[in-house]
C-alpha cells in the first residue's frame, strides 16, 4: 500500500504520562516553562524548577489520601528515586510527619542525577561537529534513496508512469 492510513506510534508498551511540577496535567513544553524539566537546564534550574513544586502544609490525618498534585510528586519521585526513597517519604506521608522541603530536595537531586548524564552526552554529541555532519551526509544519502523509491511507487500508483 503505496498510502497507509496514518497510525499512533508506541513502543507496544504501558506508556508513562510524566506529571507537571505544578500538579496540573502532564510536563509539556508548551506549558508552564517553570513547571517542565528540560533536559536542557542547568542542575541549578532543576533545583529551583522542582522546589517551586505546589505543595500545601501536609497531612493532619494519618494515612490521608494524597491531593492531586501531592500525588503528581510522588509519581515524579517513582520515575527518578529508589524504592526506598519513595517508601520513606510516603511512611512519613502516612504519618504526618512529612517535611516537603527535605522530599524536593531529594527530588532535585535524584532528578538531576537522572537528567545530567543525558544532557551530557547531548553535549558531547552537539561538540562533534564532524560526526554530526557526516551523519547527516549519511542520513541524506539515505533519504534520497528513500525518496526516490517511493515517488516511484507513488507515481505508478496514481498513473503518472513518464519516465
Amino acid at each position: 500500500n503505496v498510502f497507509p492510513e496514518a497510525e499512533a506510534f508506541n513502543y507496544h508498551q504501558q506508556l508513562i504520562k510524566v506529571p507537571s511540577l505544578d500538579g496540573a496535567g502532564k510536563m509539556s513544553k508548551s506549558e508552564n516553562q517553570m513547571a517542565t524539566l528540560y533536559l536542557a537546564d542547568t542542575d541549578d534550574m532543576i533545583r529551583k524548577k522542582v522546589m517551586k513544586t505546589k505543595t500545601d502544609s501536609g497531612p493532619t490525618i494519618k494515612n490521608a489520601p494524597k491531593p492531586d498534585y501531592i500525588e503528581n510528586i510522588f509519581l515524579l519521585m517513582k520515575l527518578v528515586c529508589t524504592p526506598d526513597t519513595v517508601n520513606k517519604f510516603e511512611e512519613d506521608y502516612n504519618n504526618c510527619s512529612i517535611r516537603y522541603g527535605d522530599l524536593k530536595k531529594q527530588l532535585a537531586e535524584d532528578m538531576i542525577n537522572f537528567i545530567s548524564p543525558i544532557r551530557n552526552k547531548v553535549d558531547a554529541i552537539l561538540e562533534d561537529k564532524e560526526g554530526l555532519k557526516k551523519i547527516m551526509q549519511r542520513g541524506a544519502e539515505k533519504a534520497i534513496v528513500s525518496a526516490e523509491a517511493t515517488m516511484k511507487l507513488v507515481r505508478k500508483a496514481i498513473g503518472l508512469n513518464y519516465f
